[in-house]
């Protein structure tokens, strides 16, 4: 059985992953975690930390712990909104997400890492803390430093992000890659006014970059009716768009861009999730 720590603060924390590295999990409750944890692992559990495991609202900004594991953020997120309960319970299965932390998932390394897709359709801000100080930095701020490498003994400890206005609808998808590692994901928000496409913003991740906008997508849906016709055109314009930035044009990474806007879309257009 694997070690366990519990600290009861975040400076305890910071100094349980100075001590060991890259041997560190980070979980949320303990149980089947410490049983399925590798060997040489420590596992630590963060739940005892109060900053990290609450959910605040305050001045119209959501405030979200790292230390929150993705079943609960997609069971008892009542207090946030539909896209990024419906994120987390499309991310981790039943079987992991009780024990996969939020934390874990902002790590580039993750196979969660698609929860940044929603967060930067939120234009969200994480929250950092080190041995040494503190900072915050933006989404797409933080996508790059993480990518790069944090400072060491760095840890996100929460993000923050606007209340969402009850007139918009938002949406996610995800897309697993068949008989090999990497997901795309897709979120999109927008105004449906007389069924009419308004102001709409789409992310999207793909298999070898951090979440982008899709700016000629957008275009290309907004002002237009919501329907099947330019479900397509969006969705067919994402893959050009995004994939035009990326190395290489992989016929398999557009086809999985195309089905995760157009999911995306299909699912605000029908009202299946709720702002």
């Amino acid at each position: 059985m694997s070690e366990v720590k519990a600290p009861k603060s975040v400076p305890d924390l910071l100094k349980l992953i100075a001590k060991y590295g890259k041997r560190s999990i980070l979980v949320s409750g303990v149980g089947a975690s410490v049983a399925n944890a590798p060997a040489g692992k420590v596992v630590i559990d963060v739940s005892r930390i109060e900053p990290l495991n609450e959910i605040g609202v305050k001045h119209d900004k959501i405030t979200i712990g790292t230390g929150m594991n993705l079943g609960r953020l997609a069971r008892d997120g009542s207090g946030i909104n539909g896209l990024l309960r419906q994120a987390a319970s499309l991310i981790a299965n039943p079987l992991v997400r009780n024990k996969i932390t939020l934390v874990e998932a902002l790590n580039p390394d993750s196979a969660y890492f698609d929860i940044t897709t929603p967060l930067v359709l939120l234009e969200a801000k994480v929250r950092l803390q080190s041995p040494t100080g503190k900072r915050t930095l933006s989404i797409r701020d933080y996508l790059e430093a993480a990518t790069k490498g944090l400072k060491k003994g760095e840890i996100p400890t929460a993000v923050e992000f606007p209340t969402l206005p009850p007139d918009v609808k938002y949406g996610f998808f995800r897309v697993a890659r068949m008989g090999g590692k990497g997901t795309v994901s897709a979120a999109a928000r927008m105004k449906l006014v007389r069924t009419v496409c308004r102001d709409p913003e789409i992310v999207v991740s793909t298999l070898t970059m951090a979440p982008l906008r899709a700016k000629q997508a957008e275009k290309e849906i907004a002002d237009r009716p919501a329907n099947e016709s330019s479900i397509k055109r969006a969705s067919q314009m994402a893959a050009q768009e995004v994939l035009a930035m990326a190395e290489k044009d992989n016929p398999y990474e557009r086809t999985l861009i195309e089905i995760a806007v157009a999911r995306t879309l299909r699912s605000i257009m029908e009202g299946s999730i709720p702002a």
